[in-house]
């Protein structure tokens, strides 16, 4: 049996399943960021649609950049390249998307219960996060890629707690 996926696609994918992650990222966020304020004002069911597949796709595409960084930082540990350290600082950028953007937060009141997933999550890609900057070093972008760090665990603690802030039984509370 032979291959099933061309040589000639696999080398472009490998090339730049990476970017192309990225870029799918920074759209998507682009998405939530200027259609999401509407979707409680508008009855388009495309609209709708649209910006439920963003929200839904933008934390898959950025768990899986992040992830692709890491498994590409391995296999080049050896090497001492620019493009290790541009993926470096990436990886806390993308975990600044999981924060998502201040226009939406939760698209349904349901998803706020699902605060602590979010928890675990951010501590999980905070720690890729940190391992895939460890891999990276010595690096010249250091200093911006932790501030980009902070910021991105900053933006996820955020987006957190503004979920455990909005769920059920801490609304309840705040109403007694």
């Amino acid at each position: 049996m032979g291959e099933m996926i061309p040589p000639r696609l696999k080398k472009l994918w490998d090339k730049w399943n990476i970017r192309g992650v990225i870029i799918l990222s920074l759209f998507l966020q682009t998405i939530l960021i200027f259609f999401a304020p509407s979707r409680k004002r508008t009855a388009h069911k495309l609209l709708l649609a649209l910006i439920w597949s963003a929200y839904l796709l933008a934390d898959w595409a950025a768990d899986y950049a992040v992830g692709q960084i890491s498994d590409s930082q391995e296999e080049e540990a050896d090497k001492h390249s620019k493009n290790r350290e541009l993926l470096a600082f990436w990886s806390p950028f993308l975990l600044w998307h999981l924060g998502g953007p201040d226009t939406i937060t939760a698209l349904a009141l349901e998803d706020n219960e699902l605060w602590n997933r979010h928890l675990f999550s951010l501590v999980c890609q905070a720690i890729a996060t940190v391992y895939v900057i460890l891999l990276s070093t010595p690096n010249r972008l250091l200093t911006p890629t932790v501030i980009m760090l902070v910021g991105g665990v900053i933006k996820y603690v955020e987006r957190t707690s503004a979920l455990f802030s909005a769920s059920l039984d801490k609304f309840k509370d705040s109403m007694l």
